[in-house]
């Protein structure tokens, strides 16, 4: 079992890091808080983990141990894959993955390359687990019933009932959201802006 690696960063692209590791020229899979720490020509340290799969060996690396403890559940939602588990930390770092996932926010997750409902059943299926293994090491708190995940699941759930899909209804609502990032909605107001925008389409 691999759990970290140390060496000089040989090179670096969009997502992987190429070290350098006791003369072996290692690929590996980062995430984004690695990503923004690696310089080429510098020595890293990080935590890691190797998959083996009918498709071969993948190597991923992560900045901390919550990072990689935190892969290793995605890992185990089903139809979440290591390469697809690396990407949504990439784009997020982990203490945002926990919070969405703690508020049951679906919409916080759906980054490039990780649609809606995946992200649903990420929220779904780890909630549970990870109010228990990582709300406290992440120095967070459990969202309280009624706020912003509830009101987003409000109105999803109205929009599915007024016949639009569940993708449609998450794309339209991450959509309000990002038009007006600071406002507070009630879900009233963020139904009728979501409802607008979908019948506009």
């Amino acid at each position: 079992m691999i759990r970290s690696l140390s060496g000089t960063v040989i090179s670096i692209d969009a997502e992987i890091i190429c070290m350098d590791v006791a003369g072996f020229g290692l690929e590996v899979f980062a995430s984004g808080s690695l990503m923004a720490s690696a310089r080429v020509g510098e020595f890293l340290t990080c935590a890691a983990y190797l998959q083996t799969s009918d498709a071969g060996m993948s190597l991923f690396g992560f900045s901390d141990e919550l990072e990689r403890s935190l892969f290793l559940e995605i890992t185990q939602v089903k139809t979440m894959g290591g390469k697809l588990s690396i990407a949504l930390l990439r784009h997020l770092d982990a203490g945002r993955i926990i919070s969405a996932i703690l508020a049951e926010d679906a919409v916080r997750l759906a980054v490039p390359g990780l649609g809606p409902k995946r992200a649903e059943r990420i929220c779904f299926e780890l909630r549970s687990k990870v109010e228990r293994k990582f709300a406290s090491l992440a120095g967070m708190d459990v969202p309280a019933i009624g706020g912003r995940g509830s009101v987003d699941a409000g109105v999803i759930a109205g929009l599915v009932g007024l016949g639009f899909t569940q993708s449609e209804a998450v794309h339209a609502l991450s959509a309000c959201r990002a038009e007006e990032s600071g406002r507070v909605w009630t879900e009233e107001e963020l139904l009728m802006s979501a409802l607008g925008r979908l019948q506009r389409r």
